[in-house]
């Protein structure tokens, strides 16, 4: 027989208990968050329903005070004006009294003379016209001829219909113009809502409501309201001074927020304790299986003890072979930029022989010229020979850069002169093949950071080999380029040789690929890991005509 360990029925007794704490607290909570929320609804409501109300009765008081400075309503009741004057005068105001009130949406519009006497009514087509009726007792015409204007709500004498009765005194004095408004329509909205609206008066009299039976009845008890269910608010208008109140039963609201967070604080409980018995159940598991990792581990962590050790000899010996890798690069490079050293060291000789001739034959002169005493033309010879000296020194000074091994140092570096310092060490060569040089050179005269020894030996070796495809063309020409682009700057080399076959442009910058009968195919390649090592790219591109262009390009790095 399996007992059930203690510690199972210790978590178990606690969870029941965590599920029956949270079905209550969330009967409290879905209960008090009920309660707030219609609160809050109520309180919107409240305002939206006092605006209107307020801007309904402010509407409709605008007819009579803009009535009342019309001069034909106080010709109206003038007893000077003929009897058959005010008599046509009426009946055209009521017929205007008609269409205003339409138009307005009041109940009754009706001027009546300073006897209390109405004169012209709206409603004067109507059976219950108040055409001839006496007003002269109704507050709202005492206060209007006192005091300008007058209002009072009550129920009509005639139509027996209650309403607010806005009146304003002609400007004439005299008489008064009085618009009756009546709210069926804002009482109908709030008996649609199921719900207590009404609006009090100072006396607690209610005047407006959405129970009709409870109309001019005085509310004693109104601000006691059962606290289980229903909740009030209220609102006050200024003018006239009345109360609006809104009562919500919400007792069935609130008991389904209050079973809701019953049901779902029992879930969450039952979920907590499915949980707590799946960690139990997990936990011994898992203490079932840790004697076993452990010895697994164990043994693991000394077989990936052993495979770190061979893995850093692997990586000491990864890094001597790059080490190494890299040493037989840069003695491939140099190597190449000795071969091609060697390749310009004839026409070099040649550039520095005609310098020294010319300087042992002016040091002849020279003293021929002093012996003479022609110091002036000596003097002349001298400059001559320091001008000479100065163009071997150029000559030798760049042979020697190129030459050496020097360390990749990085900083600004001019490209025109670059290409300036490669054309002096290939000059010979040009002038010997009757190639004719254009330098088409940017006038912002572009620089980048890299090393120039190693852009010069890009392009040698660029013009070399243009040089040698010119061997048989006519008219050669070179032509060298540089400018910027978004990305960076760029040298482009072009001549107008026979170019290079479709078929092997593929294998350009493959090694051991040459286009020449006695090449190592190495020349391109080199210079092409040149280019790389700068951060640089190094590409053929197809031209329209005869020759080949190749682009060297430099990305765009801020220079300090």
């Amino acid at each position: 027989m399996v007992r059930t360990p203690p510690s199972f029925r210790i978590l178990t007794t606690i969870g029941l208990v965590a599920m029956l704490i949270s079905v209550f607290l969330g009967g409290r909570i879905g209960n008090e968050f009920e309660w707030r929320r219609q609160t809050q609804q109520l309180e919107s409501d409240l305002s939206l329903r006092r605006e209107l109300l307020r801007s309904e009765i402010e509407r409709h008081r605008l007819l009579p005070e803009t009535l009342a400075g019309d001069s034909q309503l106080a010709r109206a009741i003038d007893p000077a004006v003929s009897t058959n004057e005010r008599r046509s005068l009426s009946l055209a105001l009521s017929g205007r009294f008609e269409q205003l009130a339409r138009s307005d949406g009041a109940a009754t519009l009706y001027l009546i003379d300073a006897n209390g006497t109405t004169v012209a009514s709206s409603n004067y087509r109507s059976p219950d016209s108040f055409v001839g009726q006496n007003y002269s007792f109704r507050s709202y015409f005492v206060d209007a001829r006192r005091d300008g204007a007058g209002m009072l709500f009550a129920r009509g004498t005639v139509s027996r219909k209650p309403g607010l009765y806005l009146a304003h005194r002609l400007d004439g004095g005299g008489g008064v113009v009085v618009v009756k408004v009546e709210f069926d329509d804002i009482e109908l909205g709030w008996r649609k809502r199921g719900e207590q609206t009404f609006v009090t008066n100072e006396a607690g009299e209610v005047l407006l409501t959405s129970n009709p039976d409870s109309r001019f009845k005085i509310l004693l008890d109104l601000g006691k309201t059962d606290e289980r269910r229903m909740i009030d608010a209220r609102a006050t208008l200024d003018a006239p001074r009345w109360t609006l109140t809104v009562r919500r039963d919400v007792g069935d609201a609130v008991r389904t927020a209050r079973n809701i967070g019953w049901l779902t604080a029992g879930l969450l409980g039952a979920l907590l304790t499915l949980i707590l018995g799946t960690i139990l159940v997990a936990r011994e598991r898992r203490e079932r299986t840790q004697r076993e990792l452990e010895s697994l581990v164990e043994q693991r962590t000394e077989e990936l003890r052993n495979s770190n050790q061979r893995l850093v000899l692997e990586i000491d010996e990864r890094a001597r072979a790059d080490a190494r890798v890299q040493k037989l690069r840069d003695d491939l490079v140099q190597a190449n930029r000795l071969a091609v050293l060697g390749q310009i060291s004839a026409g070099v000789a040649h550039e520095i022989n005609q310098p020294v001739a010319a300087i042992r034959t002016n040091v002849d002169n020279a003293a021929v010229l002093l012996a003479r005493g022609r110091q002036t033309e000596c003097e002349e010879n001298l400059r001559a020979i320091v001008s000479l000296t100065d163009r071997i020194g150029l000559i030798t000074d760049e042979l020697r850069e190129f030459a050496r091994r020097t360390p990749i140092e990085r900083k600004p570096t001019r490209l025109a002169a670059a290409i300036d310092g490669a054309c002096i060490l290939l000059d010979a060569r040009l002038r010997s093949a009757s190639i004719t040089l254009h330098k088409n050179l940017s006038p912002t005269d572009p620089q980048v950071i890299a090393n120039r020894t190693k852009i010069e030996q890009v392009i040698v070796n660029l013009l070399q080999n243009a040089i040698e495809a010119l061997a048989d063309t006519s008219m050669p020409t070179i032509t060298i380029e540089t400018g910027s682009s978004a990305t960076g700057h760029w040298i482009a080399i072009r001549d107008n040789g026979p170019g290079i076959p479709d078929a092997q442009r593929d294998e350009l910058f493959v090694p051991f690929s040459s286009t020449k009968p006695l090449g190592l195919g190495l020349g391109l390649v080199i210079c092409r890991d040149i280019m790389a090592d700068l951060g640089g790219t190094l590409d053929f591109e197809s031209v329209a005509g005869p020759g080949a262009r190749f682009v060297a390009r430099f990305p765009a790095r801020e220079i300090a």
